[in-house]
């Protein structure tokens, strides 16, 4: 089954081909939900990355294809040619199908005084937003969020549920005899735009300066990202990582899951941690490194 749309008047194939600005063949098919190639019911949009094979084509009826490739003959169906079917149809499922959340405070949130919250931003229930912090425009806050004191988040951000930004991390010096005696943490955390956070993840404040995760990253979740880490535009770290205190992580990384981080490592630009490995050394930019103890299978130089 799909997904049925909700709007007040039908959404056709062209109006999809015109929002992505692409070009449209067959006929012109009223859409009414989101489907699967395995599930492709009249009326239903679905995406394909690889040619439509016949034989599904010659099963589906008012079907809008979002494909790289036109067959010769589309039946009763929509073909809308672009080059990335995956991202064309993200957008378009986002644009025209997803469920935005109206903008407002849910029940039980404490939101300081001195916050600065702007008027587009949606915050959940039970949040928590601590003093002369900057929440910018169309940024979500799911439920159960924790924001610190003097965090700053960017525009267009989602922080999902039970997350905390901007408390103390772990950190700690030790007196003669072994005792160990928490270091204060005075910094905060600066999120770019476009940021977004998972569930369960903590983001520590940093020591003296602050923590920085720039525009564009992803964070899943169960995720650890330790004091005065810096986490460059579009990279992605992926559940149950652990990033530990002042790592550098360059543009366009990919942190594999359950990978660990050594403090203080420099990771390149473009970088590949495979899931599970270790990191206690710097990684060059455009390395793939995987294991424990980690090794380089991809890319220049060697760990």
């Amino acid at each position: 089954m799909g997904i049925e749309i909700r709007t007040p008047v039908g959404l056709r194939a062209s109006d999809v081909a015109v929002f992505l600005g692409a070009q449209l063949f067959g006929v012109d098919v009223r859409i009414k939900m989101v489907g699967q190639l395995c599930d492709v019911p009249e009326g239903a949009l679905v995406f394909s990355k690889a040619v439509v094979e016949d034989a599904l084509l010659g099963q589906a009826r008012h079907v809008c294809f979002i494909a790289s490739q036109a067959p010769s003959d589309t039946g009763h169906n929509s073909f809308i040619i672009v080059k990335n079917p995956k991202l064309a149809f993200a957008k378009v499922v986002n644009r025209f199908f997803a469920v935005k959340k109206m903008p407002g405070v849910g029940t039980n949130s404490v939101i300081h005084p001195s916050a600065k919250i702007a008027g587009s931003v949606a915050i959940g229930n039970g949040c928590t937003i601590g003093r002369n912090v900057v929440v910018g425009e169309g940024t979500e806050l799911y439920n159960g969020v924790v924001i610190a004191a003097g965090v700053q988040i960017g525009k267009n951000c989602l922080i999902r549920s039970h997350a905390v930004i901007g408390e103390e991390g772990f950190g700690f010096a030790y007196e003669e005899d072994g005792t160990p005696f928490r270091t204060p943490q005075l910094g905060s955390v600066e999120l770019g735009d476009f940021v977004e956070i998972g569930n369960f993840t903590a983001v520590a404040r940093g020591t003296l300066g602050n923590t920085i995760i720039r525009s564009h990253v992803k964070v899943d979740n169960l995720v650890h990202i330790a004091h005065n880490c810096i986490i460059g535009e579009r990279t992605m770290i992926v559940a149950c990582a652990e990033v530990s205190g002042s790592v550098t992580v360059g543009v366009g990384c990919w942190l594999g899951a359950g990978c660990s981080v050594i403090q203080k490592v420099n990771l390149g630009d473009n970088c590949v941690v495979g899931i599970g490995a270790v990191i206690i050394r710097d990684v060059l930019p455009g390395a793939v490194v995987v294991g424990n103890p980690t090794r380089t299978i991809a890319g220049h130089g060697k760990l």
